[in-house]
This record gives C-alpha cells, structure tokens and sequence, in this order.
C-alpha cells in the first residue's frame, strides 16, 4: 500500500460546491496521486461531473510525506489560477483539504487512446501552449499522450499541472531570472513534443519547420534521457516483480480504468 497515495479507497461521497458528489471511477491512483471521478444527481449542480485529485497523504518507509500532497496541491492551485479562463485547461472548482483539490470534468480521451487522430488536431493544440506560455507557464508533461485529452469534436485540453512550472517575477533577482530561463527552456520542450506527436500520429499535417521542431535536441535533453532511462528501467523491473508476486495491490483497483498504456511497461498481462 506504501507505493499508492491513499492507504485506502477515497471517499465514497464528497460534499463539493453544496452538492453531494458520488465516486464513480479512478482515472489513475500511483505514488503521488489518486485522480478520481465523482458525479452529482442535483439537477442545479453546475459541474455534473468533477474530477478530484488526492495527493499522498501518508508516509513510506517510516518517512512522513504528507507535507508533500500538500506541497503538490498548493503547486497545482497556483497553476490553475494563473491559468484561469484558458481555452484547452479545465477550470478550477474547489480546495476541497490541503492535500485535496476538485477540477472540471472533461468529457474526452486521451490521445493514446485513439484510433484515428481528428484533422487539425496539434494545430489546435499549438493554440493551447501558446496560450498557456503568454500566461508565464511551462507545461512540463507533454511527452505523455495520456495528459492530452480529445473530445469528439477533435477540441484538445490538457490535464495533469503536476510538474509544470510558473515564472514568479516577484521573487528577487536573480531568482528570478534564472526560473525565467528554466520556464523558457521547459516552453521550448513543449513545442518539441507536441511535433513530435504530430510527426508519428499526423505526419501528412507536419510542416518542414514543425519537422525541424520535433527533432530539435538540446544538451541538456540528451542528458535527462541519459539520466532516467536507468532509473525508468529499475523502477519498471521493480514494479513488475512485485505486480507478479502480488505485492502490488492498489486500494482503489476496483474502480479503476485497466486501459493505462503507461502501466503496460509492468503489467504481467500486457508484457507476455
């Protein structure tokens, strides 16, 4: 249970915004978080449906890490505010305790769950970065598919602020500075794999520039692979052991979406 953010399953019944919300599914429960969908019956309810992220709220190895879901849930607050009204973002809902926070509910899937990419899709997308960038903002996570989600009419959103970073320009030079060159580095990331999911899922839309984009490597980039494709690898190896002697059993499995390619790396069924 150490290796899973909640000890238990959440909640069966939240009281949010004046209404009764009930738990319905987990969208994912790992280390850090558990992402769960809770819906209202109310008729008045001006979100039917809410996400609710629960960050850790308990210790492993006899280590205290509340103060990290808490640190996690103040992160992710700030980032919501900065970014507030934005096209592509989901809008914020409510503090719900300090390691616990409710979002709007997005009805669509995510981009690795799809078998036919809508035309104009990352050109819409760009739109959202852009937006997300004028605001001071480096989303962080692009590389994964699954933070990109698509509804039917092909309108992209992003989800999971978990690692994005904000400048702050009232801290103190040259503080200050120096995150404006990380956020800036991190923005440039973005734009790297958003073409880089455009060149392998719509290479006939992938413009020569958008190609040279998506195939720009910095320095540093080379050494962050260099410096987690070991770590990626033990903790797979890891996490697949346990998976296959049982150990690693989640609170929350019952209710959980099964269809995670992230977890197809450890999953006994999916790596036979």
């Amino acid at each position: 249970m150490q290796m899973f953010a909640l000890p238990d399953p959440p909640p069966e019944e939240l009281s949010i915004a004046g209404k009764v919300y009930r738990l319905t599914r987990v969208f994912k429960h790992d280390f850090w978080a558990a992402t769960c969908l809770y819906e209202s019956d109310a008729a008045s309810a001006t979100f039917p449906k809410i996400v609710v992220k629960f960050s850790r709220s308990h210790g492993f190895c006899g280590l205290p890490l509340k103060w990290t879901g808490k640190l996690l849930a103040d992160h992710e607050e700030a980032i919501y505010t900065t970014l507030s009204g934005l096209t592509g973002v989901p809008r914020w809902v409510e503090r719900l305790s300090a390691t616990c926070y409710a979002i709007e509910y997005i009805d669509a899937k995510p981009l690795d769950h799809l078998e036919t990419i809508p035309p104009g899709l990352f050109d819409r997308l760009r739109t959202v970065f852009d937006a997300i960038h004028a605001r001071g903002v480096a989303y962080g996570d692009a590389n994964k598919k699954s933070n990109i989600l698509v509804s039917d009419d092909g309108k992209p959103t992003l989800i999971d602020f978990q690692i994005s970073l904000r400048r702050r320009d009232d801290w103190p030079w040259p503080t200050r500075n120096l995150l404006r060159r990380v956020v800036a580095y991190l923005q440039a990331k973005d734009l790297y794999h958003l073409y880089k999911h455009k060149r392998r899922l719509a290479p006939e839309e992938l413009t020569e520039e958008e190609n040279a984009l998506s195939r720009k490597r910095t320095g540093l980039h080379a050494l962050h692979r260099k410096l987690t494709k070991p770590y990626r690898s033990l903790r797979r190896g890891f996490l697949q052991r346990q998976h296959t002697k049982g150990r690693l059993q989640s609170p929350t499995a019952g209710l959980e979406d099964h269809h995670q390619p992230e977890k197809a790396t450890w999953r006994d069924e999916e790596s036979r």
